[in-house]
């Protein structure tokens, strides 16, 4: 079967616009090493910016985070597994090395996370809305004001 040329044939959806957007605002290229690395969900809960990163057979001890200027930098190493002769690998995916990943982000949030939590292989980052960033009520008062309500003015 042949497939023609279409270029609007697989537009994408919305949803998937506003994720590359996101991506293209919040996540630097990759950095050293990072090919089939560290797979990184950023979302809004509330107030607060979550960052899960995806590092499945590490440990927390071998991880090192980092925020300097705005840039949240994830990077960790993973030892190799000594290879056993006695096995014939016709496939080994297991990566070993080291791997970097920074993100931007928002300046309406702080750069000290409020909670940092790894379980089951997820590092958890959360980080809170800085109090300038959240909107405010502002009240209107003055002396223009009283002076309408009195029939001055």
């Amino acid at each position: 079967m042949i497939d023609r040329y279409d270029p609007f044939g697989r537009t994408m959806s919305l949803r998937q616009i506003m994720d590359r957007v996101m991506e293209d605002a919040f996540v630097m290229p990759r950095q050293g090493g990072t090919e089939g690395g560290l797979s990184v969900d950023v979302y809004e809960e509330g107030d607060n910016l979550v960052v899960e990163a995806h590092v499945p057979g590490f440990k927390a001890e071998n991880l090192d985070i980092n925020v300097e200027r705005g840039v949240l930098t994830i990077s960790g190493q993973s030892e190799a597994e000594a290879e056993r002769t006695e096995r014939n690998y016709l496939l080994r995916e297991k990566r070993s090395g080291r791997f970097t990943r920074s993100l931007h982000l928002p300046p309406s949030y702080t750069a000290d996370p409020s909670e940092a939590t790894f379980e089951d292989g997820v590092l958890r980052l959360v980080f809170p809305k800085a109090e300038e960033a959240k909107p405010r009520r502002i009240q209107i008062g003055g002396t223009s004001q009283q002076a309408m309500r009195s029939g001055q003015g």
